[in-house]
């Protein structure tokens, strides 16, 4: 009796469960990835933009902007480094999957 019950109730239960949350975590994955497509696509403009702001003389002399743009040329930095530290994962984890 209680044989049956799991496998004409419970075991058809757990399998729909377990597909419907395979489904929802591949769109989760999907929409993470959007995401950093879309992040990346803005680190690269802001570091263009960044790259054409340091090379302008406008800017020097005054401390105050100075220092404003050493601070943005240290998070174009760190954004590389986050940049790069994303990409080699998702490329070490498209190489283990070959």
């Amino acid at each position: 009796m209680i044989e049956a019950i799991i496998s004409y109730v419970l075991f058809p239960i757990s399998v729909a469960v377990i597909c419907i949350m395979v489904w929802y975590i591949r769109k989760m994955l999907s929409v993470i990835e959007d995401q950093s497509i879309e992040m990346n696509e803005r680190f690269k403009s802001f570091h263009m933009f960044l790259d054409e702001t340091h090379s302008m003389d406008l800017f020097f002399g005054e401390p105050r902007l100075e220092q404003l743009l050493q601070m943005t040329k240290d998070f174009q930095d760190w954004t590389e480094d986050f940049q790069n530290r994303i990409i080699v994962e998702k490329n070490d984890r498209a190489k283990k999957e070959d």
